[in-house]
């Protein structure tokens, strides 16, 4: 992290009895690999720090909230459940107004909501469901926000708004340079006062609706799109994505895995570093011992390669 663009590394001075807060959205689906985020993060935090987790629950059984209670009754952990957002009901988000948007899990999109539904707190470390982490958050949790609405890793290939297939399609209209960054929504760090100052919630949803013809990376679009430039870079390691491509010595030198697209390890037929990784910490949890089975992989694998071939011939 020695690049001058990234954000002033200079430490904060934090009580050790506050609790590093850090939130995640998961529906059923994503219960076991949110776990695991969350197992790793808590196995690679100092012992004299507590972590206190924020489940934005959208729609978790019964079954399986017990099961994350188990995985995670450490003294180091206290978990917070926020019941699902009204807002985000199908009527809105599953609407024939946002058809590019209807087969995501609503949970995608907590993470807009996030200032107003944690009034108590200042700030606050959102994670995807889809991690491993490597390093101490409180290394995260410790970094000045100054003036930025939150802070993003940037990606390893600097993409910028403007990237053909990743940037943002309205970029001109909103008042970017071609060459600016463009943030990633993985791994965030929430300056949840001036988002509430400034009423950024609001402006999220407003932009949801009113703009879901330029959005095609879902909540990213949206974050990127209001908050402009006003975020902090943080180095590219705590948001290594593509985790299953990654060589021994980039998955040692990453501080958070990011398992996207067809690399998540418990649908993945291939094997790698990263994914050994996950699964020696899902053997901490109460889904010790999870595998799908050969035949689940090669039907996975099946549907995958049907759905590349339909897109190459549709386009």
């Amino acid at each position: 992290m020695k690049t001058s663009n990234y954000v002033n590394e200079t430490l904060l001075s934090t009580p050790l009895n506050e609790p590093i807060v850090v939130v995640c959205a998961a529906d059923d689906n994503y219960a076991m690999p949110m776990v695991v985020t969350i197992r790793s993060a808590l196995e690679n935090l100092d012992n004299s720090r507590k972590l206190l987790l924020c489940i934005m629950d959208g729609g978790i059984t019964k079954r399986n909230k017990r099961r994350i209670v188990k995985s995670l009754s450490l003294k180091q952990c206290e978990i917070k459940w926020i019941p699902r957002p009204d807002v985000f009901d199908d009527k809105i988000i599953l609407s024939d107004q946002l058809p590019s948007l209807k087969f995501l899990p609503n949970a995608t999109f907590y993470k807009l909501l996030i200032p107003s539904l944690l009034p108590q707190f200042a700030k606050a470390i959102y994670l995807d469901c889809d991690l491993v982490v490597r390093e101490s958050l409180e290394k995260l949790w410790n970094l000045d926000l100054e003036e930025n609405y939150l802070l993003s890793p940037e990606t390893k290939d600097v993409i910028t708004v403007s990237h053909p297939n990743f940037g943002l399609l309205n970029w001109k209209e909103l008042g970017f340079s071609a060459d600016d960054k463009r943030l990633t929504a993985g791994v965030l760090v929430f300056n949840l006062e001036k988002w509430r100052t400034d009423n950024m919630c609001t402006k999220a949803l407003e932009y949801l609706v009113h703009n879901h013809q330029y959005i095609r990376w879902h909540e990213s679009d949206v974050l990127a799109a209001i908050v402009g430039r006003q975020w902090g870079v943080l180095d590219s390691r705590w948001n290594r994505v593509e985790a299953r491509f990654l060589t021994d010595e980039e998955v040692k030198d990453s501080f958070i895995l990011h398992f996207t697209s067809y690399s998540k390890p418990w649908i993945a037929i291939e094997k790698n570093p990263a994914s050994e990784l996950f699964f020696r910490y899902l053997a901490m949890t109460d889904w010790s011992g999870y595998r799908h089975t050969i035949p689940q992989r090669l039907w996975r694998r099946l549907k995958r390669e049907t759905k590349s071939r339909l897109k190459k011939i549709r386009f």
